[in-house]
């Protein structure tokens, strides 16, 4: 799950970063509003869950609240990458001396978390690693050993810092790594991370969690639900109804073929077999373990949510899950809204018979083969 600006941006503060001072609007009129308790110049940020929002057209900058109600006219309503504005952040514009970059994310060949540090910020980080690697600094975080404040400050070095802004850079890393722990993400980054006179300021956030570790953020989550339903961009409306009706993962790609898995293993592997076959998945919903009739039925509400789902997918496996339980929530859904869209069931396991009979009630033939099942589905996609 990517949190919004404005939201990474409020964890950073409570953590010791400093950011620019402003606030998320709705209307030109608030951004007018804003821009005059700042009494200088602002700049309007789109609020929407992309990168490069500032050659999109996502970011605008206003020397006065006149102009600054003109600047958010234009982007608000708008669409920055195919995604609609409905919220903008107005503040202040700083002048930076220098940009930086810092972040925490987890390094996959090692299977460790790593802090990144570059003397090139505002840019993406991938691109300055291709592109200038000498201009990249990097600690894998043993996580026998920990994270130490010594670590810090050897990075702050080794991207050429001195004095209190190799000081100030060591806190940042530090603060970024708290937030990275005690959040579960898997990513948190500052980028750019200023040099504004003699302080360094977050002038952009980005933070991503574990959508599994969620049960464990919960005064979290409480906390970051700050955009109004009716503001949210379509695609976080349906993860948040998803994860309020107990579904662990909810992704939306770009095809029309919804899958429905009960783990993780299972749905990998169906999601490859549907590729291989030439389909496209378009929603995604994983139960996890031990999952009910209930949960069933929400998570078919949930594919069934995005409106180009042509053909769903739905392939268990009956290990720590009974499949007549599986079946009558299928029937449950299908019963109170009739559908025209194939439903294509793979089930195997705990209780399967007794599930292919209560599907086999309505018309659907359970598979036992989930390349059969597979074949079907991405042929009825098409």
């Amino acid at each position: 799950m990517n949190l919004y600006e404005f939201q990474s941006k409020k964890i950073f503060s409570e953590n010791g970063i400093a950011i620019p001072r402003g606030r998320c609007v709705q209307t030109a009129e608030e951004a007018v509003t804003v821009a005059n308790e700042m009494q200088r110049p602002v700049v309007v940020k789109a609020q929407v869950l992309v990168g490069g929002r500032g050659l999109a057209g996502g970011i605008g900058f206003a020397e006065n609240p006149e102009l600054t109600g003109k600047v958010a006219s234009q982007i608000l309503g708008g669409l920055v990458k195919g995604k609609k504005v409905r919220i903008v952040l107005v503040e202040e514009k700083l002048e930076a001396s220098s940009e930086l970059y810092a972040g925490v994310t987890y390094d996959f060949r090692v299977r460790c978390p790593v802090i990144v540090a570059s003397s090139r910020g505002g840019v993406d980080i991938e691109t300055v690693a291709r592109e200038h690697p000498d201009d990249i600094a990097r600690r894998i975080i043993d996580p026998l050993r920990g994270f130490h404040p010594y670590m810090g400050r050897e990075l702050a070095a080794e991207i050429g810092l001195k004095g209190s802004h190799s000081v100030q850079y060591a806190r940042v890393v530090a603060a970024l790594w708290r937030i990275f722990e005690r959040h579960d993400a898997e990513l948190v980054e500052a980028n750019p991370l200023a040099i504004v006179e003699d302080r360094l300021v977050a002038l952009d956030a980005k933070l991503s969690l574990d959508d599994k570790a969620f049960f464990r953020q919960k005064d979290l989550m409480e906390k970051i639900q700050e955009v109004p339903i009716d503001r949210m961009e379509d695609y976080e409306i349906r993860r948040y109804q998803a994860r309020q009706a107990g579904i662990p993962t909810y992704i939306e790609m770009e095809g029309n073929l919804g899958v429905i898995a009960d783990g993780a293993g299972t749905g990998m592997l169906t999601l490859d077999l549907i590729s291989d076959g030439g389909g496209k998945t378009g929603a995604y919903c994983e139960m996890g373990g031990e999952t009910t009739a209930e949960l069933m039925e929400n998570t078919l509400k949930a594919v069934f949510s995005l409106d180009r789902t042509r053909v769903v997918l739905v392939n268990l496996i009956g290990g720590l899950n009974r499949m007549d339980e599986m079946a009558r929530g299928i029937t449950s859904y299908l019963k109170k809204n009739p559908t025209r869209t194939p439903v294509i069931v793979r089930m195997s396991g705990t209780m399967e018979e007794e599930g292919r009979r209560i599907l086999g009630e309505i018309g659907i033939q359970a598979y036992d083969n989930l390349y059969e099942a597979v074949e079907k589905a991405v042929h009825l996609s098409r």
